[in-house]
Parts: structure tokens; sequence; C-alpha cells
């Protein structure tokens, strides 16, 4: 896993353009959700297993496009790996980023990147083969995404919390008619969504510079937020 933070890309543009939502498994025999947003569209709902696939779709964003992952990116500041068996477990100890913690506050629970360290080392990995086909990925979680603008965000492990949750992305995702969509695919959805609405400016960053940053969703309340993104396109 890199020990050093690669700086967050700056939006080109404040029109959509192509996103690439990917919500990555911890292991290629799991699925791995995909979302292509076209020009705020959706274009592509699907499932993905190895790296070299995972790939395939990303490239689809182009030059320009937007590549947001779900997944750890980066380790914790200090930590010079996250195996158990290492003294930096202790020495400093740090299990959490400060975007976790900073999340926690805000009152939207995740999990430590200590934790899932099976996922943060293949989020390393895919973000290095990102950055080497020039693409700059933007580390998202659906589920801030999803409580930021209001929306349901638990209940996808069962069949009614998951059209639940796509009944309130349809308004927000053009061409999202998938109502049996999985909640890997659900949750690239929000990746893409994400990384849409961080093209158009409408997004803030958690966590330290030096360490990693997630993107979310900005505003002040969830009724402000679901109504500016049903604003027309703001043009340059």
């Amino acid at each position: 896993m890199s020990t050093t933070p690669h700086p967050a890309p700056r939006p080109r543009s404040l029109r959509p353009g192509i996103c690439v939502g990917i919500d990555l498994a911890g292991v290629p025999h799991r699925s791995t959700g995909i979302a292509i947003l076209r020009q705020g569209r959706l274009s592509v709902l699907a499932t993905a297993g190895d790296d070299a696939e995972i790939l395939a779709y990303a490239r689809q964003a182009g030059r320009w496009g937007t590549v947001a992952v779900n997944a750890p990116l980066t380790r914790p500041m200090g930590r010079c790996c996250l195996d158990d068996d290492c003294r930096c477990r202790t020495d400093p100890g740090t299990r959490s980023r400060q975007s976790e913690r900073e999340l926690a506050r805000m009152g939207v629970p995740t999990l430590a990147t200590a934790i899932i360290k099976v996922l943060a080392r293949r989020g390393a990995s895919i973000a290095a083969q990102l950055r080497a086909i020039g693409l700059e990925p933007l580390e998202v979680y659906p589920f801030a995404t999803l409580r930021l603008l209001g929306l349901p965000a638990s209940g996808k492990k069962t069949e009614a919390g998951r059209r639940r949750i796509h009944r309130a992305l349809k308004p927000l995702v053009p061409g999202l008619r998938h109502p049996r969509a999985t909640e890997h695919e659900l949750d690239a959805v929000a990746c893409a969504l994400t990384a849409s609405l961080w093209r158009q400016r409408r997004t803030r960053t958690v966590g330290h510079p030096e360490e990693g940053l997630m993107t979310i969703p900005d505003g002040t309340r969830a009724g402000q937020r679901r109504a500016a993104f049903h604003l027309p396109e703001r043009r340059p």
C-alpha cells in the first residue's frame, strides 16, 4: 500500500461528463458493483470480478472522466502497513483515519481502515492501477452519500430495502430502472452519483490531506441538498 497520499483531482468542468462508480469487493471472487453515468444518465450497471475487468470498465471514463471507488485507498497516518503482527499496530497504534473519525462525529458510522484491511489493500492496489492508466480516483462512501442526501441508507441486505433505496435514487439518477439491482450495484450508483456531484462542485472532503481524503456531498440540511441536485446544470 502506498505510503504517500496522492493529491485529490480537481474538477475540470462543471458538466457531468462520464463518471464510473466502483463498489469494490475485498477479493476478486466476490462481486464488485459497477455503474457508469454519461452526462448524468446511467448507461451501465454491472458486476465485475477481477482487477482486469474492473479496469476495463474504468477506462470508459476516458481522459476527462472521473472514477469513484468505495474502499479505503490509503492507510492511517503513521502506519507502515496493516499487518496485525507489525510494530506499527501499537506504535503509533492508529486503526482509523481522520476521515472515518470525522464521519463518526457527523453521525455517519463506518469501519476503521485497519478492521477492513483486506478491502483496504485491494483498494490501494486498484488506485495504483488506475493512476497507471491516467485516472486519479476519488475515495467515496456510498452509505455517507445516501445518508447525507437524506436518502434511505440501510436495509441493502433485503429485497425490500434495496427497492426502497432504488426508488430514492431514481429521481437523482436518470436511467436507473433496475428494481432488482444488487446491493453492490446500488452502492456503485451512489459512487457514480458522488463523482457527478464532485464534477459539479457540490461536494466537500473529510480527512487529512497527508493521510487521504474522502469525497462526500456538501450542504447543511438533507432537504436543501436534495432540492439543489434537481436544479438545472450550472454552466462555467
